[in-house]
């Protein structure tokens, strides 16, 4: 009796349909952290009363319940965008967020001790901002326009990661500089709280061999990600990674 062969053995599964075989890299302009108000303006429109009746002089007026919901409306959406104008106007870092938080608590316990919270309350409870269905929407659809050429121009100028050699693609033309991925060194900057809570964005600094100035690839959507997948592509180079810290010297 003849022992029967040994079982062949299996083929290593190919991994070529699930490899990373180049890395594309965004850089947005600010603009982008105001999607929350250009949410805010389409969904207060779509809730927003219709003005049911317009004056000689061509003011607004509503009626009844309709004129409490037109102002409640207009004060959450004015509160959010002075929320979205805070986080491009100044940088959160995480010192510095803590410090506001703690302020704020602070003022908090302060005026309910002193019993001032309720005479703001009242001033900013009796603003009257009134903007009507028109102007949300009319908001929306130029930030919706504005959004639409940002995301045609992300597709003409963008940094293209590849094994052996970094591409920048710019230009409608299609011009492309090249740069060696031998030497490089790259680090991430997520200095602003916000913006990474809001996009997980933050900036990607990469320092090719032979150039003398670091390139600044700013609010990069989901740079952990992006950089997870440029860690892989790169893993069998010698590729020096600097990790950046939340937030940093005030």
């Amino acid at each position: 009796m003849t022992d029967a062969p040994p079982p062949a053995p299996k083929a290593p599964a190919s991994s070529s349909s699930t490899e990373t075989t180049n890395v594309v890299v965004r850089a947005y302009p600010k603009v982008v952290y105001l999607y929350l108000t250009w949410l805010a303006a389409l969904v207060i429109g779509f809730l927003h009363p219709s003005a049911e009746l317009i004056d000689a002089e061509g003011a607004i007026r509503f009626t009844g319940e309709a004129t409490s919901k037109a102002y409640t409306l207009g004060r959450i959406w004015f509160l959010i965008f002075v929320v979205n104008i805070l986080v491009i106007a100044f940088e959160f870092s995480r010192i510095r967020s803590v410090a506001i938080v703690g302020i704020s608590v602070g003022f908090v316990f302060a005026g309910m001790y002193f019993g001032f919270l309720e005479g703001i309350g009242a001033y900013l409870g009796g603003l009257e901002l009134l903007m009507s269905k028109g102007f949300y929407y009319t908001f929306a659809g130029v930030f919706a326009i504005m959004y639409l050429l940002v995301f045609i121009n992300t597709r003409f100028s963008y940094w293209e990661i590849q094994p052996n050699e970094i591409l920048h693609h710019h230009g409608f033309l299609g011009d492309v500089h090249r740069y060696p991925t031998r030497g490089l060194r790259m680090r991430k900057e997520i200095t602003d709280v916000f913006e990474y809570v809001l996009l997980r964005a933050g900036t990607l600094v990469i320092t090719p061999t032979g150039v003398e100035r670091p390139i600044f690839l700013e609010n990069v959507i989901g740079l952990n990600r992006v950089e997870d997948k440029i860690q892989r592509l790169l893993g069998t180079m010698k590729v020096r990674i600097d990790t950046g810290v939340v937030g940093g010297v005030d």
